[in-house]
């Protein structure tokens, strides 16, 4: 197809979008690009015909053109995007002006004025205007309307009642310009597909996927159906190699995998299990994170035989947040691997809507310090701090440098009035020479840059109370990080 063929198929496309779906955003990208393209090396001009004898359709670039008294629609090469989408616009539209650019140009039907003398013709005899007024009754006749040379609906495509907005002639109308729009991504989808053209591929399996909320309700079972047989398991696989190389298509790449369903889970599992390439871990995890039909899937990893398994089941577990992921994750807590009793204990506090009190506690007391950090970290996660009295108790018996470290911090996260009293009590307790039961100045310093996580209205009070009533060391800290929120501030 050479370059005006295809701009007045997909400038026509556009059109129609725009006056026929209007909220169809991707297919309106894609249309505007095309377009775009046929004009990027070579001027394209265009007659909308006026002398022909057979009268194009309305949905059409001529049709539009001739709705719109343009003769001649002139594009130079070169033409930006946001040129032809205000033209398109306003064809789509029946009184919008058309607009004037440096790359486009229109030549008007020339209107001749009767010679005097003729009916219609003389200067005693005013023009009549070229809209006639409505009538006064609220529906318009027939003559009254723009396109008073359109066929009658007849039969069950004509309006009656109350089925006037589910089977009316506009209705009707959309519905068959949106299918004929998924029968040409799908012929997009199956020829990228057959030829390995992966990034078109994507972009049209996302448009897809964009209109199936718009499609019929009766039909929109089958439309699933029809669009997880046009992307083969092939497909998935190279639009998941496309998505790990390219960090900017990975959102729509997630789109599309979500949308299929199980058939992508599997293969992104497998991937997982495998250890996958450098960086892709995060986007394995937000894909499987999102699809609550995965959770059959991934409850076998915990049982595993390795623990990278255990570790990618816990984590996907607290993604997806279903509340009997607690029960399979509470066996983990007294496994004999560290990373993945750390792992379980993160998840639990990721599903806010179970019974993850218990397990919490249990893990807030264990002899590991690695897990009782990790149970730190998941207690100022769920549920907002909900149990921050608990690490408030921990505190004081706390000896391990690393566990303790983890506590203040989860505290300072926390942000709320019990803990940020408790942070500003390690912060005053100065240990000396004859007072063992007090905290380091490395302690006393952590607690008050804690203070400084939770940006709350309790915290930065805290930190103005120890600026002004603090010693030396603790008051210059203090000071230095409200300094510091005013700079930020502006």
């Amino acid at each position: 197809m050479d370059s005006r063929s295809s701009f007045i198929q997909r400038f026509g496309d556009l059109i129609a979008l725009l006056r026929a779906d209007p909220g169809n955003d991707a297919a309106q990208d894609l249309a505007l690009t095309a377009a775009t393209g046929a004009v990027a090396a070579q001027a394209v001009e265009v007659e909308a015909g006026i002398h022909w004898s057979v009268i194009p359709e309305d949905l059409t670039l001529k049709g539009r053109l001739l709705a719109r008294q343009v003769d001649v629609l002139r594009v130079a090469a070169g033409a930006e995007p946001h040129e032809l989408l205000a033209l398109a616009r306003a064809l789509s539209h029946d009184v919008t002006p058309l607009p004037s650019s440096p790359h486009i140009e229109l030549e008007m039907v020339q209107r001749l004025a009767p010679p005097d003398g003729e009916p219609g013709g003389g200067a005693e005899r005013p023009a009549e205007p070229s809209v006639q007024p409505r009538r006064a009754a609220e529906r318009r006749g027939w003559g009254d309307r723009r396109r008073p040379g359109a066929a009658h609906h007849r039969g069950f495509e004509r309006r009656r009642g109350a089925d006037r907005r589910a089977g009316g002639e506009r209705r009707l109308e959309l519905v068959r310009n949106q299918r004929a729009e998924i029968a040409r991504l799908h012929e997009v989808l199956g020829r990228a597909v057959r030829a390995c053209a992966w990034d078109a591929a994507l972009a049209a399996a996302v448009a897809l996927v964009r209109l199936a909320p718009r499609v019929p309700a009766p039909e929109r079972r089958s439309y699933g159906i029809q669009l997880r047989r046009a992307v083969p398991r092939r497909a998935i696989e190279s639009l998941t190699d496309l998505a790990e190389r390219e960090i900017e298509l990975r959102a729509a790449t997630a789109e599309v995998l979500r949308w299929i369903g199980l058939d992508a889970a599997q293969i992104l599992l497998g991937r997982l299990v495998e250890g996958g390439a450098a960086g892709t871990m995060g986007f394995y995890y937000d894909v499987l994170g999102a699809m609550p039909g995965v959770y059959p899937l991934v409850t076998p990893l915990l049982a595993g035989r390795y623990v990278h398994e255990m570790r990618h089941g816990a984590a996907l577990l607290g993604r997806l947040g279903r509340p009997d992921g607690i029960g399979q994750l509470a066996p983990l807590l007294s496994h004999p691997d560290a990373t993945v009793r750390a792992a379980a204990v993160r998840a639990i506090g990721q599903i806010h809507d179970g019974p993850a009190a218990d397990p919490l506690r249990q893990a807030l007391r264990h002899p590991d310090p690695h897990t009782r950090a990790a149970a730190a970290e998941a207690i100022a996660t769920w549920r907002g701090g909900a149990l921050a009295l608990l690490l408030v108790a921990a505190l004081g018996a706390e000896r391990d440098r690393e566990a303790w470290h983890a506590l203040v911090t989860a505290l300072g996260s926390v942000g709320t009035l019990e803990s940020c009293a408790a942070l500003a009590g390690v912060a005053v307790s100065r240990r000396r020479l004859l007072r063992r039961e007090g905290h380091t100045t490395g302690q006393r310093l952590a607690a008050v840059a804690a203070l400084a996580l939770a940006h709350s209205s309790t915290s930065r009070a805290t930190l103005e109370r120890l600026a002004r009533d603090g010693d030396g060391t603790i008051r210059y800290a203090a000071d230095r990080i409200l300094r510091a929120e005013r700079q930020r501030a502006g």
